[in-house]
């Protein structure tokens, strides 16, 4: 036997009998990686501080698929990657590639960012952000260009790499995260549960570990220009070192108003990354069999910018340096320039993905956390009896409203929120925190070059999608 080999049966075996022993085989799943690290110094996304481009490697940044079958249903891949986000660009052009190479639909092909603010900028996101020349665009241009052919051929690896597999649901518990807007509600609610898909082949080796948290990956700050996962990239590489063969893939919750604490060095983000893996490893053994159905839906919902009026004293009231603003006026009169107005409303994707059977009848148990009132803080709890859990997946940076709302409105299933999926575009704040205000409110919409905030219609146009994607209520 090979020494890979015996090494994944060895970590099979501790898998299995620590834990729940999955079902017999009744899903295909495959697995594949790839390196996207850039191979020159680009500028770094996320932080409008810096001062330098990236100044070396602390940590290789990847891009990870999983490529999920049960019977004759349509393969469906999720993809995961070391960035700060995505956008409709990329995502679009890329599905546009698998689907001729592939034939795989928009619906079963699911993109989410860890937003670590580690990574280079791609696309042209949050460009109001950084003050780069002609030169340094180019540069960020050619890598999104590699960027989109490797996240193609990572797909297209996964799907070839399809093989007989059992599929396992469980939540764990990890406590670093805390609620950021202090300023508005000091003890504002935080969610700590660590959502986990355990995938594992025909003989009990484990093929993929796929968690989650809803966290901003920034443990990291503006001063260190060095490319790295931050915590998300930790975590993902602790669970790989400690089940050889595996991959691990890191999915961002509700994060947008939460952050790492404390945070501020690499000593804290080996901590928190740790964290995470121990308490995914804990969760591993709990993990309750998924019966071999997966149902996807993807839609789109326009979300309102609000009127002139209220974008006039929403401009007046920033607290931003003068420059991030002239950058900002000259984007806006570009796009009147071009459409010969300002846009009215932002396209923000909305994905759900249903795992095993149609739920139980309301009235049964419920996997979600209580009511919230300001100020107290929840997990989704231990793993309960049952066959399947509900992945919806939005676009934008979203706060942890939409989590806890979704967990109450589906009382009877588990529902694994996440945000930074499909394209990052801007915050997506609840109800709540929009008359709250402040960065996530609406104040970080300049940095993302859109005309304003959003109206306040925007919980509800994105709760509605989630349940028209959802069927079956």
């Amino acid at each position: 036997m090979k020494r890979r080999e015996f090494l994944t049966a060895v970590a099979a075996i501790g898998l299995t009998s620590r834990g729940v022993a999955l079902s017999t085989p009744t899903w295909q799943a495959g697995v594949a990686t790839i390196d996207i690290t850039p191979e020159r110094s680009l500028w770094m996304a996320g932080f409008a501080r810096r001062t330098l481009p990236s100044q070396g490697v602390a940590m290789p940044l990847h891009a990870k698929a999983l490529a999920l079958k049960c019977g004759a249903q349509p393969t469906a891949v999720l993809v995961t990657v070391d960035l700060l986000g995505v956008t409709a660009r990329i995502t679009g052009r890329v599905a546009a590639l698998v689907q001729r190479r592939h034939r795989i639909r928009r619906a079963d092909l699911l993109f989410n960012a860890s937003h670590t603010h580690c990574g280079p900028v791609v696309d042209e996101q949050l460009s109001v952000a950084y003050d780069l020349s002609l030169e340094q665009w180019a540069a960020i241009r050619a890598y999104t260009v590699q960027l989109e052919d490797k996240l193609a051929a990572v797909i297209g690896n996964a799907v070839s790499e399809l093989r007989p597999a059992r599929l396992g649901y469980a939540q764990g518990e990890a406590l670093f995260a805390a609620n950021r807007r202090v300023k508005f509600t000091p003890q504002g609610p935080v969610d700590h549960s660590v959502p986990v898909l355990r995938v594992d082949g025909a003989e009990g080796a484990p093929l993929a570990v796929v968690f989650g948290y809803a966290c901003h990956n920034t443990t990291l700050q503006d001063t260190f220009v060095r490319y790295h996962g931050d915590y998300a990239g930790v975590a993902q590489a602790a669970l790989e070192q400690r089940h050889p063969g595996t991959t691990a893939l890191f999915v961002a919750g509700c994060g947008a108003d939460a952050n790492p604490m404390p945070r501020g060095t690499l000593e804290l983000v080996e901590a928190h990354g740790t964290a995470l893996a121990d308490a995914v490893d804990r969760a591993l053994k709990a993990a309750a069999p998924i019966d071999p159905s997966l149902r996807t839906a993807y839609g789109s919902v326009d979300l309102p910018f609000a009127g002139e009026a209220a974008r006039e004293r929403w401009r007046s009231q920033l607290d931003i340096d003068e420059v991030y603003m002239r950058r900002h006026a000259a984007l806006m009169k570009a796009a009147i320039a071009r459409d010969g107005r300002l846009p009215t409303a932002q396209p923000d994707p909305v994905q759900v993905w249903r795992f095993g059977p149609p739920p139980l009848a309301r009235g049964h148990a419920s996997y979600g956390p209580p009511a919230l009132a300001g100020g107290s803080r929840a997990s989704y709890g231990e793993t309960k009896a049952g066959s399947g859990f509900t992945l919806v997946a939005l676009g934008g940076e979203v706060v942890v409203d939409y989590a806890f709302r979704l967990a109450r409105e589906y009382p009877e299933r588990r529902m694994w929120v996440a945000g930074y999926s499909n394209d990052v575009f801007g915050y997506v704040p609840s109800v709540r925190v929009l008359r709250e205000g402040g960065y996530e409110g609406g104040d970080a919409m300049i940095y993302y070059g859109r005309p304003g905030p959003f109206a306040e219609a925007v919980e509800e146009l994105i709760i509605g999608e989630v349940r028209r994607l959802a069927g079956d209520r």
